[in-house]
């Protein structure tokens, strides 16, 4: 008997996504695992190991695979490989999408990007270009960590949701467990996944931060963390329907569904995942300001959503690549924090909501622990 010849895909970032999601959409018994890793100690531990566990949630239960590997690459070492793969696929985050943009210059097989960030297939067909680049959407919460005892048995077990992967249909040749869409789909499903997922979703682990707690799910338990999650939710399913004009029932299950997944205790879903890079959130198109802008712009007072930015503000970890942001908030006053670090109009309605409702939003955060 003739065994299919699996095609080969190369993998950057063996994170959460990476590691915890891809393996349930490209099946191990389809395809061949190449990784490329910036974490030495990842790379290391993945390489003397050739395989790792994955977890699904269905239900209230797990399902399991083993997923085995051909290597694991430091980045910059993978273009070795890069002429004999079939596709690739970007799970690094925004920040890293340059760097491996100039790795990919010489290829032209498909690379999908699962980066939380719709401009990162753009930049990769400019940087390299490679005109095959193409947006990918995990509809999925996939946690970087598992519980202790899985962790005992597999330190690199990864636990990640069942759900729906929307991917460009330009490379639909790639197979795998996705839906192909078009253009149009895919917009839908981002803008829903931007401001029905995103913005809640690190609104949630902002506040949960402060508690402070380990996990979404736990700061999920706080009640007063779940009826500013649900207000914000609420304030951009309004967006959705008098701006983007998305069809209600489609908003209403989408919003349904993420309020049960921060909530799923299953997932694991760590605070510092979820609320890392705080000014990337931040920033004027992104899911915390620009979110607020947009509601104020469709006449929306979006109270939930500031006191999620305020929470966003005072995130307190030393160990996160933007820890300077409580240093920034503590040393500068409402008004110049506002201006300078957050490069806000003074005219601008967000400003001055942001300045009026600055003192209450403060106590409500305070109150919380």
């Amino acid at each position: 008997m003739i065994l299919p010849v699996k095609k080969k895909l190369l993998i950057y970032g063996a994170g959460a996504i990476g590691r915890g999601y891809v393996p349930w959409v490209f099946p191990p018994s389809e395809y061949d695992f190449y990784y490329a890793e910036a974490n030495k100690n990842l790379v290391d531990l993945l390489n003397k190991k050739g395989k790792f566990t994955a977890f699904k949630t269905v239900g209230n239960k797990y399902k399991k695979i083993v997923v085995p590997i051909k290597r694991c690459f430091l980045i910059n070492e993978e273009k070795k490989i890069l002429s004999k793969v079939d596709a690739v696929i970007t799970a690094v985050g925004p920040r890293n999408i340059f760097t491996v943009a100039h790795n990919l210059k010489d290829i032209t097989v498909p690379v999908v990007c699962f980066e939380n960030d719709a401009t990162a297939p753009e930049i990769l067909r400019y940087l390299s270009n490679n005109q095959n680049a193409v947006f990918g959407i995990p509809d999925v919460i996939t946690s970087n960590t598992a519980p202790d005892d899985f962790k005992r048995k597999d330190p690199l077990s990864v636990i990640t949701e069942d759900g729906i992967c929307y991917v460009d249909k330009k490379v639909k040749i790639l197979g795998g467990n996705c839906r192909y869409v078009g253009e149009k789909e895919l917009n839908k499903q981002w803008a829903a996944k931007l401001y029905l997922h995103n913005t809640p979703h690190c609104i949630a682990a902002y506040l949960a931060s402060i508690l402070p707690a380990k996990y979404v799910h736990e700061g999920m338990r706080h009640k007063k963390i779940k009826t500013v999650v649900a207000g914000a939710m609420k304030e951009m399913q309004n967006y959705l329907l008098l701006k983007r004009k998305l069809n209600k029932p489609f908003v209403d299950w989408y919003a349904k569904k993420e309020l049960r997944r921060f909530s799923n205790v299953l997932l694991y879903d760590p605070v510092i995942r979820v609320a890392r890079e705080p000014f990337r959130k931040l920033a004027a198109n992104e899911r915390l300001l620009g979110a607020a802008q947009l509601c104020l712009s469709a006449g929306i007072i979006p109270k939930n959503i500031l006191i999620g930015i305020m929470a966003a503000f005072y995130y307190d970890n030393s160990d996160d690549p933007d820890r300077n942001i409580r240093y920034l908030i503590k040393s500068l006053e409402p008004r110049d924090f506002l201006k300078i670090v957050m490069r806000l109009d003074k005219g601008s309605a967000l400003y001055t909501i942001l300045l009026e409702r600055w003192d209450d939003n403060l106590k409500f955060l305070k109150n919380l622990k």
